[in-house]
Parts: C-alpha cells; sequence; structure tokens
C-alpha cells in the first residue's frame, strides 16, 4: 500500500473554515491538521458538504468519557483552546459502509514547559452508506477563526507516490535482507548492487 498526498489547503488569512479541494477518494486515509485559532472554540468537521444529522461520537478528554449524536458535524475536541492545536484522524473510506474514524488531538494548553498540554482521542462515525468523502471542510464550531498559516492535509492510501523527483543514484541499505539498492532514475526502479 502507497500512501501519498491527496490534498493539502493553506489559510492564507484569519476564517472560519478551510474547505479541501475535491479529491480521489481512497479506502484508507488520514487527515492533519494543525491549527492556531483567534478563540477558545472547538475544531469540527464535514464531509462532502453533509450538514445534516449525520454524525456521532464518543470522546476521551483528558481521561474523561462522553457521547454525542447524532450531530451536524464530526469533532476533534470537545473543550477547545485558544492555543495551536493539532489533529491527526486515521479512516476507512468505504462506499457502503459507515465511515469509521479515529481522531487524536493534542493542544498547547498555556505556555511554558509547567504546563502539560491537553489531549482528546475520539471516535467518529459519518452515517452515509452511499458515497466516498471526496472532500473535507474544517471549521471552528462556535464561530471563531484559524489564523493565516492554519493547514490541512489528506493522505490516501491509494495513492501513486511521486518519485520523479528522487535523485539519480540514490542508495538504499535493506536491513533485514543486507542488501543494497541504487534507484535508477531513468526506469523508476531500485537496482540490487552486487
Amino acid at each position: 500500500m502507497a500512501w501519498a498526498r491527496l490534498t493539502t489547503k493553506t489559510q492564507t488569512s484569519a476564517g472560519n473554515s478551510i474547505t479541501t479541494d475535491t479529491f480521489t477518494a481512497s479506502k484508507f486515509f488520514q487527515i492533519l491538521f494543525n491549527d492556531t485559532r483567534s478563540a477558545v472554540d472547538q475544531n469540527a468537521y464535514q464531509f462532502n458538504s453533509d450538514t445534516g444529522s449525520n454524525y456521532a461520537l464518543r470522546s476521551s478528554e483528558n481521561g474523561g468519557e462522553s457521547t454525542l449524536g447524532p450531530r451536524t458535524s464530526m469533532l476533534t475536541q470537545r473543550g477547545g483552546d485558544d492555543n495551536n492545536a493539532f489533529d491527526v484522524i486515521y479512516g476507512v473510506n468505504l462506499s457502503s459502509e459507515e465511515k469509521l474514524l479515529i481522531s487524536f488531538n493534542i493542544e498547547q494548553n498555556t505556555a511554558g514547559a509547567g504546563n502539560a498540554p491537553n489531549r482528546t482521542e475520539v471516535v467518529n462515525k459519518w452515517a452515509n452508506t452511499s458515497s466516498q468523502i471526496t472532500t473535507v471542510k474544517v471549521f471552528l464550531l462556535n464561530g471563531s477563526n484559524y489564523n493565516a498559516d492554519s493547514n490541512i492535509t489528506i493522505i490516501g492510501s491509494d495513492g501513486t507516490p511521486s518519485v520523479a523527483t528522487w535523485q539519480n543514484g540514490l542508495e538504499f541499505h535493506e536491513t533485514d535482507t543486507n542488501k543494497d539498492y541504487v534507484w535508477n532514475s531513468s526506469t523508476n526502479a531500485w537496482i540490487q548492487i552486487t
């Protein structure tokens, strides 16, 4: 399985939401989202412009558990903070099944090493059983703004990674077999060194 970037979008000025361009659906995918925000708020996600009550979740924030549903969006955090935050979301994206996702969120909390970051783990589902996810909208639930340079990147499992930029002659040592390989950029292939 080759992982490849499907799309990425960076906020160029303050705004409440970021919506990806339409991307090719992948059976398995990852969402990486880094944000800074202007006020205490919560990251929420919607797929394929679905604003209906088709989302449900179970969360654990710093150890406390709760459930919510039906909802009009998926959450990756429950409390929200006004500092830097980072979401990592893993999902399965089969067209005929509900979409299951697990997310991990970390927030800076109060600045300084004396203050531990906040953490949230959330399992979500999107109850759509007729299409795959091809767009993602992330927004702040209570109307605050993301600052410029907040970024969302989608990575898919069915991609073909680009190798055209690999330098000819790149060497690789396989530790399991103790064999050495060199990259041939004209044939896009690894050649074993004998």
